[in-house]
């Protein structure tokens, strides 16, 4: 895509993650001088917690579903560039009962022109091995394996761009020049201060007024089940979730109508904010989540009746019995803004993706920031 260049400047990015790499390749391809630091040795926070889903269909109507649209066409210029494996086969939001049904049917009424979506039968979900009543195709959903492209991002980084990560390096303090690391000084023009969840360490009175919290979330990496399917998988459950569904009032009956249903039948899925993505990998394997655990600091601790959910859930929709190989905690920033971006000090910048969709937003975020500024 042609772009404006920026100047031969030094641009510094803290946080080797999703945001700050989306931000290092934009800045690099306009001809800046990059350097990378991150506090851990490889990128361990949201980044690679996730589903390796680029998800559209969840996204507000307006920015965000722009910023979705855009992020996925760079995804795909960048990943063959990668070399990994990824696909681009949609999702499939499966209706598991009547109540999820008269949701998705009314979203494809009243959205489904704008969002490209089209309703299936539930033959159709039969034929892919599913169980359900129907079901709501999207797409537009990109899938990929965010612990191997991460690393992999870096390589391309540094070997394409000549950008200079320094890892295990915690940034103490900015102040223009002078970056401050536990690895010594290094002098920058511009900073951009992508540190995920952590609003402490660098610039905590700016971020103090924004009521940001962290969202945990109960992930599990399960066994090939034996069955292969494209689009990546979601249920009616997702609808009291995504802003899409949420935020679209003609939707709003047949919303109360399920939540309250669940409310009667299942109320720990809503306590727990429990609601079902799978993410088929190349290798058959199974990324399946998840809950949502909001709270200034969240517990570390699991609970076994949340990934029995998940599991009884993906097991229902898929038909079979299911194997876990892992189990995590992902963890990511919360706020009421999808994201923040603060000036906060002279040449320095501090972005956080608050609403857990970085692998969606990110590239085209980081895009749009460059443009801005050389406007």
């Amino acid at each position: 895509m042609p772009m404006a260049h920026m100047r031969q400047g030094h641009v510094a990015i803290v946080g080797a993650g999703i945001v700050g790499l989306a931000h290092a390749y934009a800045a690099a391809r306009r001809g800046a001088n990059v350097t990378v630091f991150e506090r851990d040795s490889q990128a361990r926070g949201a980044s690679v917690r996730n589903f390796g889903l680029g998800l559209v269909l969840g996204q507000a109507r307006g920015e965000l579903f722009d910023l979705a649209l855009q992020s996925r066409a760079l995804w795909l210029e960048l990943l063959p560039a990668l070399g990994l494996w990824h696909k681009a086969a949609g999702s499939l939001t499966v209706a598991r009962d009547a109540a999820q049904l008269l949701v998705l049917q009314a979203f494809q009424e009243h959205c489904g022109a704008h969002y490209g979506t089209a309703l299936r039968s539930a033959n159709d979900v039969a034929a892919l091995g599913l169980h359900g009543m129907g079901a709501l195709y999207s797409p537009h959903e990109i899938a990929l394996e965010a612990r191997r492209v991460l690393p992999a991002m870096v390589q391309y980084l540094q070997q394409r761009h000549g950008v200079q990560f320094h890892f295990d390096t915690l940034v103490r303090d900015i102040a223009l020049p002078a970056v401050h690391t536990s690895r010594g000084r290094f002098d920058v023009d511009e900073a951009v201060v992508c540190a995920g969840h952590d609003f402490q360490t660098l610039f905590p009175a700016q971020f103090e007024p924004l009521g940001l919290r962290r969202c945990a979330l109960q992930m599990l990496r399960l066994a090939d089940p034996g069955l292969r399917v494209g689009p990546a998988l979601l249920t009616g459950l997702s609808t009291l979730h995504y802003p899409s569904f949420t935020g679209t009032a003609a939707l709003a009956p047949a919303l109360s109508a399920l939540r309250e249903q669940v409310r009667q039948q299942a109320p720990a899925v809503l306590q727990h904010g429990v609601h079902l993505i799978v993410q088929q990998l190349e290798s058959g394997e199974l990324i399946v989540g998840d809950s949502h655990d909001y709270d200034a600091s969240p517990a570390p601790f699991g609970h076994e009746r949340v990934d029995r959910m998940l599991l009884d859930l993906a097991g229902a929709l898929l038909g079979r019995p299911l194997q876990v190989l892992e189990r995590w905690q992902g963890i990511y920033a919360s706020g009421p803004q999808p994201y923040e971006r603060l000036q906060v000090d002279r040449g320095v910048t501090a972005i956080a993706i608050t609403s857990g969709i970085g692998m969606s937003i990110a590239l085209a975020l980081a895009e749009r920031w460059f443009e801005e500024r050389l406007q």
